[in-house]
């Protein structure tokens, strides 16, 4: 009896032993949602009351607002300033994008199928850029263009933008690259075709979605670029960061709101379409 009394204390010790288990994974799981959420509440709340701000009639930063109104809007519209950089934003982001996305797709290429000396040197030379500050590095493009002569302006934005993208750009490239059959390839090529052609029908389709985030990711990064901006464009060309920023040093208008508001909506909808294009792709191929 006294071993048939140990077994039953032994069952129920066990018993609740597994019944305290589920509590403790519970009440982690619940304290990990609340820090979470206020991981997120502290990234974009203030985001959010931008975009409320940009509508808010009164044009302060009061929650609830009043009411809703586009006023602001309109006079963003017909502020030339604002709409010319703007545009000048979207140029340098288009042409980042670009340049980017082929230099990346070279880089790939040429990292991924080729083995030679310093290879690991070389590739993280191509990954400086993001671990050298804004700061520092807008430093060194002005020291380096003053050297070779070349005027600050609309091209040493795009040069500036270029450096700062192509990391971001070939690290997706480059994951496209190792992630899929390299015999794929090898079967092309055992079929008569060039390395050219290789490239073209069978390589560049397999990496494409790579190719269409590295260069969403570019003009994302390039649209909302401000320190190297700041330090390579001179006084003649102005992005929107450029102009938001000057303006918010003398007077924090609700244009400023709604311009914020349009670069934040801008940058989404970048970055909801190449998420879509790879989910429409990747569901063309199943």
């Amino acid at each position: 009896m006294a071993r048939a009394a140990m077994r039953a204390g032994g069952g129920t010790a066990a018993r609740g032993g597994q019944g305290r288990g589920p509590d403790r994974g519970a009440l982690g799981r619940r304290l990990l949602l609340v820090y979470a959420a206020l991981v997120y509440g502290f990234l974009f709340l203030p985001i959010l009351l931008v975009m409320v701000t940009s509508v808010n009639p009164d044009g302060r930063a009061t929650f609830p607002p009043p009411g809703v109104t586009d006023r602001w809007y309109r006079d963003l519209v017909s502020d030339d300033q604002m709409l010319e950089a703007f545009r000048t934003s979207l140029t340098v982001g288009a042409i980042v994008a670009l340049v980017a996305t082929v230099l990346g797709l070279l880089a790939a290429w040429g990292l991924s199928r080729y083995t030679f000396r310093f290879k690991r040197g070389v590739r993280a030379l191509f990954y400086l850029p993001m671990l050298v500050p804004g700061v520092v590095g807008g430093i060194s493009l002005v020291i380096w263009f003053n050297r070779i002569g070349l005027a600050s302006g609309f091209w040493t934005i795009v040069i500036a933008h270029v450096v700062h993208a192509l990391p971001y750009t070939l690290t997706l490239i480059l994951t496209s690259f190792y992630g899929f059959d390299r015999r794929l390839e090898e079967a092309s090529r055992d079929l008569g075709a060039g390395e050219w052609s290789t490239f073209r029908r069978v390589t560049l389709p397999l990496v494409m979605p790579g190719v269409i985030g590295g260069a969403l990711l570019a003009f994302t990064l390039s649209f909302d670029e401000f320190v190297l901006t700041f330090f390579v464009a001179g006084g003649g060309v102005q992005t929107l960061p450029l102009v938001i920023f000057s303006r918010i040093r003398f007077e924090l208008s609700p244009v400023i709101n709604a311009a914020a508001a349009v670069v934040i909506a801008v940058s989404v909808l970048v970055l909801l379409s190449g998420q879509l294009a790879g989910w429409a792709r990747a569901r063309r191929q199943a």
